[in-house]
């Protein structure tokens, strides 16, 4: 079966080209960006991690990772974004960035 984020990480980046925005695919040009990405699985294993887009802009590191559902932006839990639960990050776009961010760079 196609991978389902397909069209999604298409969209990501025609609104990255009109903004004008160069990120990396899966993968990072930047040292720390890249080996924080060697080991940042969102399945908590210790295994590379690959979030669809990632770079910096100025000061921010932008970690975009996608799905093809709205229902799976973010899991929260008594308002609180989990980031340490391996059956909840490797299922929710947000949780898995902020996975990478906090637990990895």
């Amino acid at each position: 079966m196609a991978r389902l984020e397909g069209s999604t990480d298409l969209w990501v980046d025609h609104l990255l080209n009109d903004a004008g925005v160069k990120l990396d695919y899966q993968s990072s040009r930047i040292k720390n960006i890249d080996e924080a990405l060697h080991t940042g699985s969102k399945r908590l294993n210790g295994k590379p991690g690959y979030p669809e887009y990632v770079g910096v802009v100025k000061d921010f590191l932008l970690v975009i990772e996608d799905k093809s559902s709205l229902d799976d932006h973010v899991f929260t839990k008594d308002d609180v974004i989990t980031t340490d639960d391996p059956k909840i990050v490797p299922d929710f776009a947000l949780n898995g960035a902020l996975h990478l961010f906090w637990i990895r760079v």
